[in-house]
């Protein structure tokens, strides 16, 4: 019988309550209301979106990594998720400042953009220090299942984020007044999204931080966390399976963030869906998500991470060819539930298979370079979309995005077959991390 320590519930529950709390600023400030901010209420072009995301992504990629190096020294992770939280919530909320019409645009481009920039840099940058807490407040044995939980509860963050700041805009709620508030538009739901952000994170806070260790006296430099950035690089070749993995997961993450970013524009351009159709198929399709993140956690405990990654990333691949040869506006909402809770059964299953072929000791550097192998994928994947759409515009808008989706089932492929090359020892602790099932499942 399993322990059921209230005090081990509460781990996870404050655990996966982040997963919950970061989502809303994801959905409300990445995926919807700061592109509509710049590109319709100031007017100005879709490249102004583009280059926020990528420098708030290379920003990541050279500063986060020694972050990790800082907190592996320290063997503590919630000091660096608290201090990336609270930049979050400030600069979040200080692209609300844009609600004030005294303002002139311009100047509120400047706001917008520079708060996103340092916004977005630390929403993404508390990731890693966020994935490495997991061994803290669960036993090995149970990886799958709670990271399936917290990708789930992220998910259903999501819609509760959408929900809760949508009077802010509109001044109502699917069409009912809500009392006390006024649609303020779309400058007006940036401070609201940082107080939920704030709000329900701090249980995490409050019931996961870590005590201090006699290693965190230890002096380091910045010059001394990029060395040991190069040298965990170098590292990499006394663990073929860390190495094999970040290269897998460049490839399938170029495919997998392009087709997030991009799906609603191929719903417009190829299957003529109108806004008041689009927001109801993701809505579906972020439900269909939640289920299966959760559920492909179950598997993941069941059959182990390697092997749940591989099928969902091949499942990936016959989804989009199926996209691709389909044209049935009801079978691509089948389809869109599918690819739904493919997404999220990768999330689940890749979190556990890097804690597992990683050396505790290292797991806060690995975590950076898993970040950065991610965020450099979200750089490079848009623009070879972007590059095959422009150049086969004049074949019309079915062959080049269509063309655009083959593209991104070719890198996931790639991505997976590197990925089945892998062979974990069990029974070498470098590849593995063992643990008895006879043990306290709760541990």
């Amino acid at each position: 019988m399993e322990n059921t320590d209230p005090n081990k519930i509460k781990k996870v529950t404050s655990w996966v309550l982040y997963d919950f709390a970061n989502t809303i600023f994801s959905m409300n400030v990445v995926t919807i209301y700061f592109p509509l901010l710049i590109t319709s209420t100031l007017g100005k072009q879709d490249i102004w979106v583009s280059m926020a995301n990528s420098i708030s992504m290379v920003l990541v990629a050279l500063t986060i990594p020694v972050l990790g190096v800082f907190s592996d020294r320290t063997g503590r992770r919630t000091p660096y998720l608290l201090f990336l939280t609270v930049i979050n919530v400030i600069f979040t909320a200080l692209i609300g400042l844009t609600v004030f019409k005294v303002i002139a645009i311009p100047l509120k481009l400047l706001i917008s953009i520079g708060c996103f920039i340092v916004a977005n840099w630390a929403f993404q940058g508390a990731l890693p220090f966020y994935n490495a807490l997991l061994p803290k407040v669960i036993h090995p044995a149970r990886y799958g299942r709670i990271s399936g939980l917290g990708v789930s509860m992220g998910y259903l963050g999501a819609i509760v984020g959408l929900v809760l700041v949508m009077p802010f805009n509109e001044g109502t709620l699917l069409g009912w007044n809500v009392p006390f508030i006024s649609g303020g538009g779309r400058e007006a739901t940036f401070l609201p999204t940082a107080f939920f952000f704030a709000l329900f994170s701090i249980p995490t806070f409050l019931f996961l931080w870590e005590k201090r260790t006699p290693s965190e006296h230890e002096k380091i430099t910045v010059k001394d966390a990029y060395s040991r950035i190069w040298e965990t690089l170098k590292d990499t070749k006394k663990y073929p399976c860390i190495r094999k993995f970040l290269i897998s997961k460049f490839f399938y993450e170029d495919g997998i963030q392009t087709a997030i970013i991009f799906m609603a524009v191929y719903a417009e351009k190829v299957m003529g869906f109108p806004d008041s159709v689009k927001i109801p198929f993701f809505i579906v399709a972020t439900i269909g998500a939640a289920i299966g993140s959760y559920l492909g956690g179950l598997l993941v405990d069941r059959w182990g991470s390697k092997k749940v990654l591989e099928y969902v990333l091949f499942g990936w691949v016959i989804s989009l060819v199926i996209l691709i040869v389909i044209s049935n506006k009801l079978v691509f909402w089948g389809l869109g539930c599918i690819i739904g809770a493919l997404m999220g059964c990768v999330w689940t299953a890749a979190r556990p298979l890097l804690i597992r072929i990683s050396p505790p000791e290292a797991l806060g550097r690995f975590f950076g370079l898993y970040a950065f192998s991610g965020k450099v994928a979200a750089i490079s994947g848009p623009l070879i979309w972007g590059i095959i759409v422009k150049y086969l515009t004049p074949y019309g808008d079915i062959v080049r995005y269509k063309s655009a989706v083959l593209a991104l089932g070719l890198m996931i492929l790639i991505g997976a077959i590197i990925l089945k090359t892998i062979k974990i020892n069990a029974t070498n602790n470098k590849d593995f991390i063992h643990f008895n099932s006879n043990t306290d499942l709760m541990e």
